[in-house]
């Protein structure tokens, strides 16, 4: 059962982001009871610390997303803070969809100290990303119906008015002879443009993609530069894919 505090959080951040300090005197309590509180409230999926304080937790209503496997989440925020550590310091970045990108965008949230600028198409980032130290440019676009993501024509000119440094995606197949897949032509329309922005690429997914392929291409082996997976990966797809020059880092899979 929920405590009659967490409660309390969770009416507040249901109008929006979260202020410690604003929430202890709200409710005349300290800033370390609203931080247990929040804490009690991300166990349960319904809060997300970010700097200074929380915002609600983020949708993950897309059936396409990549990702599953030992702890599922824990995998995941696992490859994810892999990746923020092998890229740090960063400057810009364009964040795809899929729930493995989403927890890239929660390690970035709570562990950026320096601005940054992200561009993305995926509301779940952007929420995700409101208030911290990210400058974030939402892309126009079509809402898909599976998903809470833009794409179409106007996501795709959009597209055009930005450059950044990295761009990190996630997939729903991969084949170390050929690429990563998605599943949906419209996002793999957006997502093989959004290549052209980017002075590198980044690839974050769990091993069970791979010998996998979805519906439609977005990205060829040699247009990606690294590959964050797990140590499910194949010896003989590790192989394939550093001889076609992709740096490989991979995270222990317990």
């Amino acid at each position: 059962m929920m405590h009659h505090r967490q409660q309390q959080i969770l009416g507040l951040l249901q109008r929006g982001r979260l202020e410690y300090e604003a929430a202890a005197r709200a409710l005349g309590v300290t800033e370390m009871t609203v931080r247990r509180a929040v804490r009690a409230l991300e166990l349960r999926k319904l809060a997300l610390p970010v700097k200074g304080g929380a915002i609600p937790y983020p949708l993950q209503s897309d059936s396409s997303e990549h990702g599953s496997s030992f702890s599922g989440e824990a995998l995941k925020m696992a490859l994810a803070e892999a990746l923020y550590e092998r890229l740090h310091p960063l400057d810009s970045l364009f964040i795809g969809t899929g729930s493995t990108a989403l927890c890239f965008a929660r390690v970035i949230a709570l562990k950026q100290k320096l601005p940054l600028t992200v561009v993305t198409h995926s509301l779940n980032v952007a929420s995700t990303l409101f208030r911290t130290r990210c400058k974030v440019f939402l892309l126009g676009g079509e809402l898909r119906n599976e998903s809470l993501d833009l794409v179409g024509p106007a996501a795709e000119k959009n597209l055009e008015e930005y450059h950044v440094r990295w761009l990190v995606s996630g997939c729903d197949g991969a084949w170390a002879d050929s690429g990563f897949y998605t599943s949906d032509v419209s996002l793999s329309n957006l997502e093989k443009k959004s290549l052209r922005i980017a002075d590198a690429v980044a690839i974050i997914t769990d091993s069970s993609k791979f010998t996998h392929r979805a519906l439609t291409r977005f990205a060829g082996v040699e247009e990606v530069d690294l590959l964050v997976t797990d140590s499910g990966l194949s010896d003989m797809d590790e192989q394939k894919f550093e001889q076609s020059g992709v740096e490989i880092l991979k995270v222990l899979r317990q």
